[in-house]
């Protein structure tokens, strides 16, 4: 990876280098590229996100949002400091060194803040991890809970407990922010407001409450035994690799 900064008057972005030239605003705007037929479709349950297909590849681009009260004054502004502060930045900087580090995460591709004043707006650009589903689209079928699905939370707890080891906390671990690719490879994604400190101790009890939280909401009444079972295997393999 080749991290590096272009701006001009209000905006910056923060690109790889090795994977596009020379970006440019445009590159996260949706609507140009509608324009341009390369949008293949909206992530599922993520209105904000789109997957692209670009010059320079297959990738999906997300705007900053915010949620809560402050959706109520303005849902794409937020405030702004220092550019290497914002939002957009910040993400890029933690999911290039989770990269670097050989976690399973998406590759940076570009990020983009657009400030003015004490107000910004933002986006960030990933590589788009083929074929994925997030765990709460697959759960259909794992809510039966039987022995072929024993490996799944096992992969979940452990993939976690990698991140938690590296010095990563997320800000929002939940069912759609934990990917599976076609091999059933485990991915996390939207490190929004993560905090990455390198050699110190994340205790994880809060995102994995967090995550529990998610699965709860999404998982029948009626086959709650599953989850407990299926919660367990992702416990053991999350304590395992301590």
């Amino acid at each position: 990876m080749k991290p590096t900064v272009h701006k001009e008057k209000s905006l910056a972005i923060i690109y790889d280098a090795d994977q596009m030239a020379s970006p440019a605003a445009e590159d996260f705007d949706a609507g140009y590229w509608q324009d341009r037929h390369a949008v293949s479709g909206q992530a599922s349950g993520r209105g904000s996100a789109w997957f692209i297909d670009t010059p320079y590849g297959s990738v999906v681009l997300r705007r900053y949002l915010r949620g809560g009260w402050a959706a109520k004054i303005s849902r794409q502004h937020y405030f702004f400091t220092t550019i290497s502060a914002s939002r957009p930045f910040r993400e890029f900087n933690v999911l290039a060194n989770l990269y670097r580090l050989g976690l399973p995460v998406p590759r940076p591709v570009a990020a983009m803040c657009a400030h003015g004043g004490v107000i910004a707006t933002g986006a960030i650009m990933t590589t788009r991890i083929e074929g994925a589903q997030t765990l709460a689209e697959r759960l259909s079928p794992v809510q039966d809970a039987d022995g072929r699905w024993s490996r799944l939370w096992t992969d979940v707890g452990t993939c976690i407990q990698r991140f938690h080891a590296a010095g990563l906390w997320h800000a929002d671990l939940n069912a759609t922010n934990i990917l599976l690719n076609h091999d059933s490879r485990v991915f996390l994604i939207d490190f929004d407001r993560a905090r990455f400190t390198p050699g110190s101790k994340i205790d994880g009890r809060n995102n994995l409450s967090r995550l529990k939280r998610s699965l709860l909401k999404l998982w029948p009444e009626s086959k709650l035994p599953t989850l407990q079972t299926a919660w367990a295997e992702l416990i053991q393999a999350y304590h395992g690799g301590i």
